[in-house]
């Protein structure tokens, strides 16, 4: 009888320690995901208290390459200080109809790309919608992104953006570039 006891208790501890293991996984799966994906059209869209719209987006390929291209994206975000905090580690991807995802390119060559793409000459930064240097309340905070995707996406892809308290919520926008011929 003794060890009945013994093995129900166990049987009951791991049970427990299984459901707990399993509500943190869960909650990390939908933090990590978009889930409610909501279409903006080009005037942007509100997610959990902070506007998002499309600014700009260009695109530049190279003679020697043409089956890839750069594709650049210049993001508005505005929105109070408390609700940008749920923006920190924000995340923007690039996508095509077959669900493939592209990423943002991050490396020491990226910022030269993005000033010899943009016409204005100027990177304004990752997707970080609490800098440091903030403009004042209610002003757009704008970011760069660059994309090394395959040409033919140039004709249609979807840009998704999300961030880490907005998840699994996310902004998708139709993003069509305006192409420049790199020399």
């Amino acid at each position: 009888m003794k060890h009945l006891v013994w093995t129900i208790l166990a049987a009951v501890f791991l049970l427990v320690t299984a459901g707990i293991g399993a509500r943190t996984e869960i909650a990390d799966l939908r933090r990590a995901r978009e889930w409610n994906v909501t279409a903006a059209d080009t005037s942007g869209a509100g997610l959990h208290g902070v506007h998002a719209r499309v600014a700009q987006v260009w695109a530049a390929t190279a003679p020697d390459r043409p089956e890839r291209a750069l594709i650049l994206v210049r993001l508005a975000l505005r929105g109070d200080e408390t609700a940008r905090q749920d923006w920190i580690s924000c995340d923007v991807t690039l996508q095509d109809g077959t669900g493939r995802i592209w990423q943002p390119l991050l490396s020491a060559n990226t910022d030269g790309a993005i000033k010899t793409i943009s016409p204005d000459g100027q990177n304004m930064g990752r997707c970080i919608p609490a800098p440091y240097d903030a403009p004042a309340e209610g002003q757009e905070i704008f970011s760069d992104q660059i994309f090394l995707v395959p040409a033919e996406l140039l004709r249609g892809a979807r840009l998704r953006v999300s961030a880490l308290g907005t998840r699994p919520d996310a902004l998708e926008f139709q993003v069509t570039p305006v192409l420049r011929t790199l020399p």
